[in-house]
């Protein structure tokens, strides 16, 4: 079953809530009407009452007299039928108000009531006076008729029936009409965004062109744009990257081969090229295995075994391994601990990224510094710092040292084996993946890595 279009539902709401409205106003005029003639006639009905009483109080006992009496007061009023009777007999009947009709409509009470004589509809009234004359019982039946307004109230509810369904097709088509119109900011938007392709991201919506109820849409579309857009770039940078970091390898493969084709040569020349050539391909191995870790961060597909590490332990194994090529450097290597310092964790994932931030503080410090690695728990986080003494890194450079392949000196790009721009990438990928986070700061040739992870519990 086809759904109706947002225009088509707009308008046939549009249309209830007319018709709703339209049928309350004469619902309520109806009522109020009635409410109104209802105290009228009691009111009208109750001064004729008071005459009739006046009349038979001065006329007791009821004679033929009294009756012209009251013939001549009821026939000055238009509409009114009465009777009158004395210890339930009936004395007098002006208009068609029998003895016989009286239980019909006084239903052994008193009050108000109504009762239909022929084509006539009343509405009436029965009062008693007690102690009339000897004391006699003398009961006034009083009614007027309200043939001529019910009939006004019947046409009136008709035209009311046929104004609610004129008013329901009209509203609905003006609404659907009007609606329409309301709408087109929103084809507008559509055909905009149709024209938006791969190749023209930077495409923008001014909100100002869209009425204010469509700015917060436009807003959060523009937004949405400008992270396609900054995805797109980083996704086509990274194939750059990558294109340009496998061709280095493999131009030196294929060159080393090629000249080692060009002519006869010793057993040990080619020993010597298959070793510089596995040394590239191992290189070209560990990239790839960076890139797939990389990819299966992002998809949140890394595997952890989460059990409880002291960070500091961790830490102090990383830096066994580092000793050798902090000893080349003429750098020392320091480590200092505060508080507890566990964190849950997998181990070989922290030692990993812990790994990374050394070598990077290896490679850049300046021989005859200190390393400094400094792990303490602060609140819910133990953070763990790598400082290092070298090249100051620009505020520029900061926010991107984490980005894939990205390298702050470019001129080491070309025929670098030792570094492909992974290694910071990993360790962000490894710290969000614990929960943590890791940042830098630099100032002065001082440089400190930061990673925060929760401290584990208990």
């Amino acid at each position: 079953m086809t759904r109706l279009s947002m225009r088509g539902r707009m308008a046939l709401l549009f249309m209830v809530v007319v018709t709703a409205v339209l049928a309350f106003a004469a619902l309520s005029f109806d009522y109020f009407c009635h409410l109104h003639f209802k105290k009228q006639d009691a009111q009208v009905l109750g001064h004729k009452l008071e005459a009739l009483k006046t009349v038979l109080a001065r006329s007791a006992p009821f004679d033929p007299s009294t009756a012209l009496v009251i013939d001549e007061l009821l026939d000055n009023s238009y509409g009114y039928a009465a009777a009158i009777t004395i210890d339930s007999r009936m004395v007098y009947s002006h208009h068609n108000l029998t003895e016989k009709q009286l239980p019909m409509y006084s239903l052994g009470g008193l009050g108000e009531w109504q009762v239909q004589l022929g084509d006539h509809l009343y509405t009436g009234t029965t009062q008693v006076i007690e102690g009339w004359a000897n004391d006699q019982v003398a009961t006034i039946h009083l009614a007027l008729d309200i043939t001529h307004r019910y009939h006004f109230f019947e046409m009136i509810r008709q035209w009311f029936v046929y104004t609610l369904l004129i008013s329901a097709v009209l509203s609905g088509a003006l609404g659907f009409a009007l609606i329409g119109r309301g709408l087109k900011p929103i084809s507008r938007l559509s055909k905009t965004t149709s024209t938006i392709t791969a190749n023209c991201l930077d495409t923008r919506i001014p909100p100002e062109s869209m009425p204010v109820e469509l700015h917060e849409l436009v807003g959060n579309f523009n937004a949405m744009l400008e992270r396609l857009d900054q995805s797109f770039l980083s996704l086509s940078s990274f194939s750059a990257d990558i294109a340009h970091e496998l061709r280095t390898p493999l131009n030196s493969m294929l060159t080393q081969t090629e000249v080692a084709l060009m002519k006869e040569r010793e057993n040990g020349d080619y020993k010597d090229i298959l070793f510089s050539t596995l040394d590239e391909l191992r290189r070209m191995s560990r990239m790839v295995d960076d890139m797939l870790f990389l990819a299966k961060a992002d998809n949140g597909m890394i595997a952890l075994n989460f059990e409880s590490q002291n960070l500091t332990s961790v830490a102090s194994g990383v830096l066994e391994y580092y000793e050798y090529a902090a000893e080349e450097k003429d750098i020392k290597l320091a480590l200092h601990s505060s508080g507890k310092t566990l964190v849950r964790g997998d181990d070989l994932m922290l030692r990993r990224a812990i790994s990374n931030l050394m070598s990077n503080a290896v490679r850049y410090g300046e021989s005859g510094t200190t390393i400094d690695i400094q792990v303490l728990q602060e609140a819910q986080w133990v953070r763990l710092e790598v400082t290092n003494q070298g090249p100051t890194v620009a505020p520029e450079h900061i926010e991107k040292l984490f980005d894939r392949f990205y390298r702050i000196d470019t001129a080491r790009r070309e025929g670098s084996t030792l570094n492909v721009g992974l290694g910071m990438a990993i360790t962000r990928s490894i710290v969000e993946a614990h929960e943590g986070s890791v940042g830098c700061r630099s100032g002065d040739g001082v440089t400190t890595f930061d990673l925060k992870l929760p401290a584990a519990k208990g």
